[in-house]
């Protein structure tokens, strides 16, 4: 029998709104949808991509709603997209870049706007920040401020919630595996509302703007203000130079915005690693409701619990879905999963013509300067001790420990406030972001070496992969032992530059003073 007390979480069905096209009707991603950024790769699956999708409907929901903005038409239930479409995913690959554009969750171009568009240019910013949208797209329309008052307002009391996470509720000890399925989604789903990313970025923005027009800094001075902390002993140059250069009112307003925003930060951390333990935990609530009906006979496997949704789970648990019909629900999205033709793979060997320019310009995640060998990571491996790493996309956070040994990082599709980011700052490595289309530059090969810029988000080239030194290596000492290791069977004596000219040593003398 169904329990009337239950209440599955699904969205309301709400005609689409005027201008807008409709949830079934999917356009081009070139025309209205938007890769999203900070988001690692899905598993196979519809629970993950649906567990996404309650995920960020929730969290442009409750902001919306936050900054005063109404969502009549119910945009925000149907702003996400998880998995592409069989035909993009067979078409991409087609053109540099587009197998990066295509792959993973997209954002609707036009329900965003719907969302934005009523805030002034600092929080519609913002509020795509906190949505994966990542920066504005060139031709982007800009957003009326005729609500910016109202909007503004509520800044205060946003900064201060953004402080406190939800209470964590211990889980009881129920055998009812359809109410611990739902507390969980209305963990996660209260955990997706917080208000944290978005307080984090608009505090940035404000940190930003003091540093530019205050102290005149147009690189990153706001991010090593951001990665200095009081813990580590290091000395703290832009916190000194911040307070030596200002004086008087403007040094006391300067010192409060940072501290509102390292606070707004230190907010952020702790939303996102509550929000990951909330993932996990619907997760097993999920695989655990799906034991719960293989134990009865109503699946096969508990592993089909992959290829249903929450919703699923809880009509079977409470009895309004059928096994056959559940059976056959898992069975129909494996097999269309398994006939989609996957993206041709295609091995990064750069055209003859795609010579790009020796410096490429992206955004700065974390500040600071290194040089080093370009190494392109794959996930599941350590990166090479100095090396600057070249990642394929957002890393997943259980990935973050093999970056540990890497001089700098280069990640595409991320954000300043990404969890890639902000684990940058914290071991004091550099970091940018760069866009897709310059991923296809030819010298981006492993061996290349490159300087990367955290302050100013650039990439250059000082030598490309397979080019030798200019000078080899040598000791100057040929009477001692080499210092060189050997690198064959036997140490090679070492081959002097013509260039380069050795003065014999003098010969040791001593004066008798009798």
């Amino acid at each position: 029998m169904a329990d009337p007390d239950r209440a599955v979480p699904t969205p309301p069905t709400r005609p689409p709104a005027s201008g807008t096209p409709a949830g079934d009707g999917l356009p081009a991603p070139a025309d209205g949808w938007l890769p999203m950024h900070d988001q690692p790769s899905l598993p196979p699956g519809t629970l993950f991509a649906e567990l996404l999708r309650l995920e960020y409907a929730a969290r442009a929901h409750a902001l919306s709603a936050a900054l005063g903005g109404s969502d009549p038409h119910g945009v925000s239930a149907r702003i996400l997209r998880a998995a592409p479409s069989p035909v993009r995913a067979s078409a991409a690959g087609s053109g540099p870049g587009s197998t990066a554009q295509e792959a993973g969750p997209h954002l609707q171009a036009a329900h965003l706007r719907v969302l934005t568009g009523p805030h002034p240019t600092a929080l519609a910013r913002a509020l795509r920040d906190a949505l994966g949208a990542g920066p504005d797209q060139p031709g982007t329309p800009t957003p009326d401020s005729g609500r910016g008052p109202r909007s503004t307002l509520r800044l205060p009391r946003l900064l201060w919630q953004a402080t406190r996470l939800p209470a964590h509720q211990a889980a009881p000890d129920r055998l009812d595996p359809a109410r611990t399925l739902i507390d969980a989604l209305g963990t996660l789903e209260r955990q997706a509302a917080h208000p944290a990313p978005l307080t984090a970025p608009l505090s940035t923005h404000l940190l930003s703007r003091v540093t530019r027009h205050w102290l005149n800094d147009a690189g990153g001075l706001h991010l090593e203000l951001l990665a200095e902390r009081d813990d580590t002993g290091v000395p703290r140059h832009a916190l000194n130079q911040l307070r030596t250069t200002l004086n008087g009112p403007r040094r006391a307003a300067a010192l409060l915005v940072l501290r509102v925003a390292r606070a707004q930060h230190s907010a952020l951390d702790a939303q996102q690693s509550a929000l990951r333990a909330a993932r996990r935990a619907a997760l097993r609530a999920a695989v655990g409701a799906a034991a719960h009906l293989r134990a009865h006979g109503w699946l096969d496997r508990t592993a089909d619990a992959r290829w249903l949704t929450p919703a699923d789970l809880i009509a079977a648990l409470d009895g309004t879905l059928d096994p056959a019909t559940l059976r056959t629900l898992a069975q129909a999205r494996r097999h269309a999963a398994r006939s989609q033709p996957l993206p041709a793979s295609v091995p990064h060997v750069p055209a003859p013509h795609a010579a790009g320019p020796d410096t490429l310009t992206g955004t700065a995640l974390s500040p600071g300067v290194r040089d080093g060998r370009l190494h392109r990571w794959t996930p599941g491996e350590r990166v090479p001790p100095g090396r600057v790493a070249l990642l394929p996309g957002p890393p997943a956070p259980h990935h973050l420990p093999a970056l540990a040994d890497a001089a700098a990082l280069i990640v595409p599709r991320s954000g300043l406030h990404s969890p890639v980011a902000a684990h940058a700052r914290h071991g004091a490595r550099p970091a940018i972001t760069l866009p897709l289309t310059a991923h296809d530059t030819d010298w981006l090969l492993d061996g290349a070496l490159v300087r990367l810029n955290g302050h100013t988000g650039t990439l250059t080239l000082l030598r490309r992969a397979g080019v030798p030194d200019p000078i080899p290596s040598f000791d100057l000492n040929l009477e001692a032992p080499s210092l060189t290791p050997p690198v064959g069977a036997a140490d090679q004596p070492t081959v002097l530059s013509p260039h380069v000219r050795v003065l014999p040593r003098p010969a040791p003398f001593s004066i008798d003073l009798i």
